[in-house]
């Protein structure tokens, strides 16, 4: 069963690089580790058992051995960086695969994955790869953990960020099928849409939310920024919604940091050049 939102991934071609992009927009970034079987390795934003991964690719080879997951991942590192996938959690996960193989997309999973923590300790987790990959796709990939909420929570602890953001409290999705892909959440994951007149301009839409974090599928009915990242990147992830315990403070560190904002009444906007790539937006908490 689905229970709750885990994770958004940015894929950075340089970590190092990354992490000092997300700690000028005054985020607490801390070491992850590697994944020996994938050719990877992460750098953490903390804010509970939310969080935001910066993944790199270490070893190219690995990566490529791997199959779909690590090839699309290189792919799309070579042409750039930026959101590129989201993880939800739940425990079980074979009702979920079921309906995946149901709606003919097929999932790869649960299978068991781990880390190796920099302070010593091992993170362990099953995870279900829906399509062989979860790279810019209209879904994202499941995860259930073996490694308990106390023990991850006291390897990462969350952070102290100086932009007082607390989390992640939404993902918007661009897709050519809307109802293909509302019935991939609704049919295989179990989700139930809800009523949001918050739409786009220019779109359809679907809203769902899961706890505290929503989700948006974002269809183009027409030319526009939503139509425009179809067209470029495919379907995916376009928007990381994050929460601020106290919006103007928010944007008087992001100013003091030289970071350019836009600010209107849906919240602050940062530039992709400004987070590695990724398109975020800051509102309320």
């Amino acid at each position: 069963m689905i229970e709750r939102f885990d994770h958004a991934v940015i894929g950075v071609p340089d970590l190092e690089s990354a992490m000092g992009a997300f700690r000028r927009l005054g985020f607490e970034v801390a070491v992850g580790g590697r994944h020996p079987s994938l050719g990877t390795r992460n750098a953490i934003v903390r804010f509970g058992l939310d969080y935001l991964e910066l993944l790199a690719v270490e070893d190219p080879a690995v990566a490529r051995a791997r199959g779909p997951f690590g090839r699309e991942l290189l792919s799309f590192l070579d042409r750039g960086s930026g959101l590129v996938g989201f993880v939800l959690a739940g425990t079980g996960l074979e009702d979920e695969v079921d309906g995946l193989r149901d709606e003919g997309i097929g999932a790869e999973g649960p299978f068991e994955m781990d880390r190796i923590h920099p302070k010593g300790g091992r993170l362990e987790w099953r995870l279900v790869l829906p399509g062989g990959s979860p790279w810019r796709k209209p879904w994202p990939y499941l995860i259930d953990w073996i490694t308990g909420e106390d023990e991850l929570l006291a390897w990462d602890p969350p952070g102290d960020h100086a932009n007082l953001v607390s989390g992640v409290v939404g993902i918007e999705l661009v897709v050519g099928a809307l109802e293909e892909a509302a019935r991939l959440y609704e049919q295989a994951l179990g989700l139930r849409p809800r009523e949001d007149r918050r739409g786009r301009p220019g779109t359809t839409n679907r809203h769902y939310r899961l706890g505290s974090f929503r989700l948006a599928l974002h269809q183009p009915d027409g030319p526009g920024p939503v139509a425009a990242e179809l067209e470029r990147r495919g379907p995916g992830p376009h928007r990381l919604v994050l929460g601020s315990s106290d919006l103007d403070s928010t944007a008087e560190t992001l100013d003091r940091a030289g970071v350019p904002i836009s600010r209107s009444p849906a919240g602050l906007d940062i530039h992709p050049s400004e987070a590695a790539g990724a398109r975020i937006r800051i509102v309320p908490a």
